[in-house]
């Protein structure tokens, strides 16, 4: 085996040891194979390192883990954007955690990083304010790049009903930034 699918399965075994039924390590594991993947590209589009993201979806999982008994709770269509919601933020948490440790010499370069930082938890407010059922199927378009056929499939709608969602949310989304001054 490789070495990085060897730590891949040590580190879902410690996860694992955490939970008490099989049946809870069932659906862990389940949850683990299926999102895993989509997770760490999460992670890596914000922080742009592959250790830092793979620090992010691991603090990702013990989070789910500390919530577990939340996950029946969720419904099935709402999980990817509850995992990704917490994915985004354990890797905005590094993202700062980084920027405060920087080294002097490296200064310029983080200074041009922080602007984009601040552009994405900008962007993160900006979608806050969007009405839920706009906001769920840009989130699906936008930042998990599902096509209009996959949305309207894991949201139970009509595909036309999915690009019109997507039309009425982008202008609402462009109405919403011009009254913040979220661009010029």
């Amino acid at each position: 085996k490789s070495y990085i699918k060897k730590v891949v399965e040590l580190m879902l075994a410690i996860l694992l040891a955490a939970l008490e039924s099989e049946a809870d390590k069932q659906k862990f594991t389940d949850i683990y194979e299926q999102y895993h993947p989509q997770m760490e590209q999460t992670a890596l589009r914000i922080l742009k390192n592959q250790h830092d993201a793979e620090d992010a979806v691991q603090n990702t999982f013990m989070q789910i883990i500390r919530h577990f008994e939340k996950i029946d709770e969720i419904p099935c269509e709402k999980l990817p954007f509850w995992i990704v919601c917490i994915v985004k933020n354990e890797a905005v948490t590094i993202l700062r955690k980084n920027q405060r440790t920087v080294q002097l010499e490296t200064w310029d370069s983080f200074a041009a990083d922080a602007e984009s930082v601040t552009d994405y938890l900008e962007l993160v407010q900006l979608f806050s304010r969007l009405p839920e059922t706009y906001r769920a199927v840009l989130e699906m378009r936008l930042l998990l790049g599902y096509t209009g056929k996959e949305i309207a499939r894991h949201l139970a709608l009509s595909e036309s009903a999915v690009n019109t969602r997507i039309f009425r949310g982008r202008a609402l989304l462009r109405e919403i930034a011009e009254k913040e001054a979220f661009y010029a």
